[in-house]
């Protein structure tokens, strides 16, 4: 429903603006900083605004992908990569991730469900269950 971009070296949030719901990127160049060899660390990816009901049952799908992934156009200046890179996302009782999203109070849903696919990205498959594996599977 929505889309939300950080470069993870450019992870550094900028604690005077940002808020639970509103995390505001630095991009500043001192606050650039690469990612630790060996290690996970937070990365808070901001999704800007959106209009989208969920509704009670609803599920939330996640992807991560490369720059470009599924947009329709792409800004950065340079998406070509040089070389590669192995990325994990941790996934445990001890490093839980989480998706925070607002509530607006009062809105009221005439209309049930759109009809798959309606919106762009959508995946229109059933829903599995998430198998956690190792970053080596």
């Amino acid at each position: 429903m929505q889309n939300g971009w950080v470069r993870a070296g450019e992870r550094k949030l900028n604690a005077k603006q940002s808020t639970l719901l509103e995390p505001v990127l630095s991009l500043r160049a001192k606050d650039v900083q690469p990612l630790p060899k060996g290690r996970f660390v937070e990365v808070v990816i901001p999704l800007y605004y959106e209009g989208h009901v969920y509704r009670a049952g609803s599920r939330i799908r996640v992807t991560i992908s490369a720059p470009g992934g599924t947009q329709p156009l792409w800004a950065f200046a340079d998406t070509s990569p040089k070389g590669t890179a192995k990325v994990s996302v941790r996934l445990s009782a001890d490093t839980p991730s989480s998706l925070i999203l607002p509530v607006v109070p009062g809105v009221s849903v005439p209309t049930g469900l759109p009809p798959c696919p309606s919106l762009r990205n959508e995946p229109c498959r059933p829903y599995v269950p998430l198998v956690n594996q190792t970053s080596g599977s």
